[in-house]
C-alpha cells in the first residue's frame, strides 16, 4: 500500500483469478477504472488464453472506444512466436475477420462488434481489452444493457460453466 498525498492514484488490487479457470491461465490483470479510482477514465485488462473458446457470444456496442489486442505467448518475442486463429465480427453486417497474427483491433464507440471466437490455440495467447470509459459496459443486439466490474464483483460470476452458456447471436439476429 502506497502512502503520501497522491496515493490513491497507486492500485496493486489488480491481480484477478479468472471466471472461465479451464480456458484463462490465472492470474490475469484487470484495472476497472471507476470501481477502483474515482474518476478514472480507462477500464482494461489481460489474459493468458490457453484453450480455444468462444468469449463475446452476443454481438454489442459501447459508449467508448475499445481497443482490443492479440499476441504470442512470450516477451519478446510475442511478434513472432504465436499459433492462434481467432474469428471476431465487426460492423453491422458482421463481417467475418479471421485474427492469425499479432494484431490489435480498434473499435469507435457504437461500432457493433462480436462474437469473438478463440477458435484455435496451439500456443496460448496473450490477449487483453482497453475501453476508454470508466466502466466496462455494453448494449447487446437485444437492446439489454450489462456492465463488469471483475469477477465476483456485483452479482457478477467468480467463475462461469461452459456447459451453461447461452446461444451465439450475431448475423441474423442483428437489428
Amino acid at each position: 500500500m502506497y502512502k503520501g498525498k497522491y496515493a490513491q492514484y497507486f492500485r496493486t488490487d489488480i491481480k484477478e483469478n479468472t471466471i472461465i479457470p479451464d480456458v484463462v491461465q490465472n492470474p490475469t490483470f484487470g484495472f476497472r477504472g471507476t470501481s477502483q479510482i474515482p474518476g478514472a477514465s480507462a477500464n482494461f485488462g489481460w489474459s493468458y488464453i490457453i484453450k480455444p473458446y468462444f468469449l463475446d457470444r452476443v454481438a454489442h456496442v459501447h459508449d467508448s472506444d475499445e481497443y482490443l489486442f492479440f499476441l504470442g505467448p512470450q516477451i519478446p518475442d510475442c511478434f513472432t512466436n504465436y499459433d492462434f486463429e481467432v474469428d471476431f465480427y465487426f460492423g453491422k453486417e458482421q463481417e467475418l475477420y479471421t485474427i492469425t497474427e499479432p494484431t490489435l483491433v480498434y473499435i469507435p464507440k457504437g461500432m457493433i462488434h462480436a462474437p469473438l471466437d478463440f477458435r484455435k490455440i496451439n500456443k496460448p495467447l496473450f490477449f487483453g481489452m482497453l475501453v476508454l470509459s470508466g466502466s466496462y459496459s455494453l448494449t447487446d443486439v437485444d437492446g439489454i444493457k450489462s456492465s463488469f466490474n471483475g469477477p465476483g464483483v456485483d452479482g457478477a460470476p467468480k467463475t462461469i460453466d461452459l456447459s451453461k452458456l447461452g446461444p451465439v447471436k450475431h448475423k441474423k439476429s442483428v437489428k
